[in-house]
Protein backbone atom coordinates (compact mmCIF):
# COMPACT_ATOMS: atom_id res chain seq x y z
CA UNK A 1 0.00 0.00 0.00
CA UNK A 2 1.41 3.19 -0.71
CA UNK A 3 1.41 6.47 1.52
CA UNK A 4 -0.22 9.79 0.33
CA UNK A 5 0.60 13.17 1.38
CA UNK A 6 -2.71 15.69 0.56
CA UNK A 7 -2.63 19.59 1.00
CA UNK A 8 -5.21 22.17 1.62
CA UNK A 9 -5.05 25.08 0.97
CA UNK A 10 -6.33 27.82 3.48
CA UNK A 11 -9.81 29.17 3.48
CA UNK A 12 -9.12 32.57 1.70
CA UNK A 13 -8.07 30.07 -1.40
CA UNK A 14 -10.74 27.80 -1.58
CA UNK A 15 -10.27 24.69 -4.16
CA UNK A 16 -6.49 24.38 -4.08
CA UNK A 17 -5.72 21.02 -3.25
CA UNK A 18 -2.95 18.50 -4.50
CA UNK A 19 -1.94 15.19 -3.57
CA UNK A 20 1.32 13.34 -3.90
CA UNK A 21 2.21 9.54 -3.18
CA UNK A 22 5.21 9.57 -1.21
CA UNK A 23 8.13 7.74 -2.28
CA UNK A 24 8.57 4.38 -0.26
CA UNK A 25 11.52 5.23 1.22
CA UNK A 26 9.58 8.21 2.87
CA UNK A 27 10.03 8.04 6.71
CA UNK A 28 6.86 8.96 7.17
CA UNK A 29 6.43 9.43 11.36
CA UNK A 30 9.53 11.97 10.36
CA UNK A 31 8.25 14.05 8.09
CA UNK A 32 4.80 14.39 9.97
CA UNK A 33 7.02 15.87 13.01
CA UNK A 34 9.41 18.33 10.83
CA UNK A 35 5.94 19.64 9.04
CA UNK A 36 4.43 20.19 12.79
CA UNK A 37 7.96 21.63 13.62
CA UNK A 38 8.19 23.56 10.93
CA UNK A 39 4.49 25.02 10.92
CA UNK A 40 5.35 27.84 13.34
CA UNK A 41 8.67 28.86 12.24
CA UNK A 42 7.70 28.82 7.99
CA UNK A 43 10.32 26.40 7.26
CA UNK A 44 10.29 24.05 4.21
CA UNK A 45 10.28 20.51 4.80
CA UNK A 46 11.92 18.00 1.93
CA UNK A 47 9.66 15.09 0.95
CA UNK A 48 11.08 12.26 -1.11
CA UNK A 49 7.81 11.68 -3.60
CA UNK A 50 6.55 10.02 -6.76
CA UNK A 51 5.08 11.62 -10.07
CA UNK A 52 2.94 9.84 -12.30
CA UNK A 53 5.87 8.57 -14.90
CA UNK A 54 7.21 7.08 -11.49
CA UNK A 55 9.87 9.38 -11.40
CA UNK A 56 11.32 9.86 -7.89
CA UNK A 57 11.56 13.89 -6.98
CA UNK A 58 12.01 15.42 -3.71
CA UNK A 59 9.46 18.06 -2.98
CA UNK A 60 9.89 20.42 -0.78
CA UNK A 61 6.31 21.50 1.06
CA UNK A 62 5.94 24.93 3.38
CA UNK A 63 3.55 23.29 6.10
CA UNK A 64 2.43 27.14 7.09
CA UNK A 65 1.09 27.81 3.78
CA UNK A 66 -1.17 24.93 3.35
CA UNK A 67 -4.29 25.20 5.94
CA UNK A 68 -4.37 21.68 6.00
CA UNK A 69 -1.90 18.95 5.41
CA UNK A 70 -2.59 15.18 6.13
CA UNK A 71 -1.13 11.59 5.13
CA UNK A 72 -3.31 8.78 4.15
CA UNK A 73 -2.38 5.15 2.59
CA UNK A 74 -4.32 3.20 -0.41
CA UNK A 75 -3.93 0.39 -2.06
CA UNK A 76 -3.70 0.32 -6.05
CA UNK A 77 -7.22 -1.09 -5.81
CA UNK A 78 -8.75 2.10 -4.16
CA UNK A 79 -6.88 4.49 -6.04
CA UNK A 80 -8.27 2.56 -9.18
CA UNK A 81 -12.11 3.08 -7.96
CA UNK A 82 -10.81 6.57 -6.45
CA UNK A 83 -10.05 7.78 -10.33
CA UNK A 84 -13.08 6.04 -11.65
CA UNK A 85 -15.20 7.97 -9.42
CA UNK A 86 -13.25 11.30 -10.19
CA UNK A 87 -13.87 10.45 -13.55
CA UNK A 88 -17.11 9.71 -13.29
CA UNK A 89 -18.01 13.00 -11.48
CA UNK A 90 -16.57 15.44 -13.67
CA UNK A 91 -18.18 14.08 -16.79
CA UNK A 92 -21.48 14.30 -15.20
CA UNK A 93 -20.31 18.29 -13.99
CA UNK A 94 -19.14 19.12 -17.50
CA UNK A 95 -22.86 17.29 -19.20
CA UNK A 96 -24.74 20.77 -18.00
CA UNK A 97 -22.06 23.13 -18.78
CA UNK A 98 -22.18 21.44 -22.52
CA UNK A 99 -25.86 21.91 -22.67
CA UNK A 100 -26.02 25.66 -21.83
CA UNK A 101 -22.81 26.05 -23.82
CA UNK A 102 -24.94 25.05 -27.02
CA UNK A 103 -28.00 26.93 -25.78
CA UNK A 104 -26.06 30.31 -25.64
CA UNK A 105 -24.36 29.86 -29.86
CA UNK A 106 -25.22 32.58 -31.72
CA UNK A 107 -28.05 32.68 -33.78
CA UNK A 108 -27.49 34.24 -37.14
CA UNK A 109 -25.38 33.70 -40.33
CA UNK A 110 -21.58 32.48 -39.36
CA UNK A 111 -20.42 34.73 -42.23
CA UNK A 112 -20.99 38.40 -42.04
CA UNK A 113 -21.87 39.92 -45.27
CA UNK A 114 -19.15 42.10 -46.63
CA UNK A 115 -19.77 45.69 -47.70
CA UNK A 116 -18.49 46.93 -50.71
CA UNK A 117 -16.29 50.47 -50.21
CA UNK A 118 -18.88 52.07 -53.18
CA UNK A 119 -21.85 51.48 -51.64
CA UNK A 120 -23.74 54.65 -50.20
CA UNK A 121 -25.14 55.19 -47.60
CA UNK A 122 -28.77 57.38 -46.81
Amino acid sequence: MAWFLALQGPPNRIGQSLTYELHESANIHQIEQEMSSSATIDRAVPIPVVFQNRRQVTLYVRPAAWGVWAFYQMTEEERRAMAASINAIAQAARQPQAKKQKGLSPQGPSVLPRLDSNQQFE
